[in-house]
């Protein structure tokens, strides 16, 4: 929470990731203290949103825009906050799809790989959008690479969640199926000539 907040300076910083490194249990922690202090990762320090703000965004995504507030707040509670910097890869065309984003500031493409390492642009998302539903729906592999344009930060579901959500609220499901037509329509109007 302290770094979230800023409030490690890189002397403090590097020695509680020492700290980490030396003492955690957990070896994916250790791991990440390792290539943070190797320098591995960007640690651009921003603030994480509130469940309160998380709740304020949800409200103005069309996806989730009918929920009402309480299990709004179940839907912010399950969501984990992500922050990619520019050209990272978020999912890759390919693999499988174990969850959603949901685009907070920045931009996401998509992107499909063509035959002889050619790539062509789909689509460009930004704020309030969603990326990657279609593989957890449809569990089947990424249709498209999705890479961060600028630094993105996002909410990103898991897909037992996503699938509890759909379950019990028939609304979100229509409103699924909404995007899903869009997102045809916008793939067929790319093949016409």
């Amino acid at each position: 929470a302290a770094l979230a907040a800023g409030a490690f300076d890189d002397s403090t910083l590097e020695a509680t990731l020492n700290n980490l490194l030396q003492t955690d249990p957990d070896p994916l922690v250790r791991e990440a203290a390792q290539r943070s202090l190797d320098g591995g990762s960007d640690m651009k320090v921003l603030p994480t949103l509130s469940i309160m703000e998380r709740i304020l965004f949800l409200q103005r995504v069309p996806l989730f825009a009918n929920l009402p507030p309480g299990e709004l707040k179940q839907v912010a509670a399950i969501a984990y906050e992500h922050v990619f910097s520019e050209d990272d890869v978020i999912a890759r065309q390919g693999e499988q799809g174990d969850e959603m984003y949901i685009i907070v500031d920045g931009e996401v493409r998509v992107l499909a790989e063509l035959e002889r390492g050619k790539t062509e642009e789909l689509a460009l998302r930004g704020p309030g959008e969603y990326v990657g539903e279609m593989s957890i729906i449809s569990q089947e592999p990424r249709m498209a690479s999705l890479r961060a344009v600028g630094d993105v930060r996002m909410l990103c579901i898991g897909q037992k969640e996503f699938e509890g959500i759909i379950r019990e609220r028939p609304e979100t499901s229509l409103a699924v199926i909404r995007v899903l037509i869009e997102r045809l329509k916008e793939a067929q109007g790319r093949e016409t000539p």
